[in-house]
């Protein structure tokens, strides 16, 4: 029987990557959006194509309300699906304001979708399954103390320490790491020539490719022996930070 992957922001950039992978790898997929439903229906009408053998279920929820959206996403599952193997949080938001200039709406909507629903997608999938694995996105900038995006550098921090308490609490049944990524894509608004400045700042002085991502995220689902890791998968990235 296929396993099951949730990843959430699926329908488009990393999350997408992610869907393709591990679809490639013989699993079902539920696709999560909320803003993305037609970009993710595409991608399921795709991927359904490309692998009749597999599911690739559509469930939209909004992670603004964490409680709602695990509800959604657990007490419910598509038809054809009985259980989660592996949950991806990958969805998140990223807007930039300095310490000082951080007004309380962008703070809580940072925490909300980058630590908020993480939590509490984590403690449902755990009390729901009791076993499995769960995959969280970080960036790279979790190593440094740069403020230009200070609620969402926070928000990703607190995700880290997170992933290494969830581990060493659910273990041995639920395995929990971390896939922390450098220059993948130029963040909404921005063009290559803003991702190439960057890349050029790492030691490898290189874009990440969303495959590559893709797989370091597959190898830590893969190998049954790792948990409480974080790979950073950003050219070195994190070792001038």
């Amino acid at each position: 029987m296929s396993q099951t992957v949730l990843i959430t922001g699926a329908a488009v950039r990393v999350g997408k990557a992610l869907a393709e992978l591990f679809a490639f790898r013989g699993y079902n997929v539920i696709l999560h959006c909320n803003s993305n439903f037609d970009a993710a229906k595409v991608l399921a009408s795709g991927l359904s194509e490309k692998y009749p053998q597999a599911l690739f279920p559509v469930v939209k929820a909004d992670l603004s309300n964490p409680i709602a959206a695990a509800q959604q996403l657990f007490d419910t599952l598509p038809e054809g699906i009985s259980s989660i193997d592996v949950l991806i949080n990958n969805a998140s938001v990223f807007e930039a304001a300095q310490l000082s200039e951080t007004p309380y709406e962008l703070y809580r909507r940072q925490m909300v979708i980058n630590l908020d629903a993480p939590f509490f997608l984590m403690q449902a999938f755990y009390n729901r399954f009791k076993s499995g694995c769960i995959i969280n996105i970080l960036d790279t900038r979790v190593t440094n103390h740069n403020s230009s995006h200070a609620a969402y550098a926070i928000a990703k921090k607190a995700l880290m320490h997170l992933t290494q308490m969830a581990a060493l609490e659910w273990a041995p049944d639920v395995r929990v790491n971390a896939v922390a990524p450098g220059p993948v894509l130029p963040p909404p608004g921005a063009d290559n020539s803003h991702l190439q400045r960057v890349s050029e700042n790492t030691p490898l002085k290189s874009t990440v490719s969303l495959d590559n991502l893709a797989d370091s995220a597959y190898f830590l689902v893969s190998n049954s022996s790792v948990t409480g890791q974080i790979i950073f998968c950003d050219s070195g990235a994190h070792l001038i930070s």
